[in-house]
């Protein structure tokens, strides 16, 4: 059900708004993935700070 959920999603998604809004949702949701993915406190906060520079 999440895949057709996914693909619904990105379609309206897309459809509503583009450009740079777009673009850091897509941002925020994968530095959302790289900090699930950290190990250590310390891994966290290098995370936040190379996706915040490129913020």
């Amino acid at each position: 059900m999440k895949p057709f959920a996914r693909l619904f999603g990105n379609l309206f998604e897309r459809g509503a708004e583009q450009g740079d809004s777009a673009r850091r949702r897509q941002i925020h949701r994968e530095w959302d993935r790289q900090r699930a993915r950290a190990l250590t406190p310390s891994d966290r906060a290098e995370i936040d700070a190379i996706f915040s520079r490129h913020l």
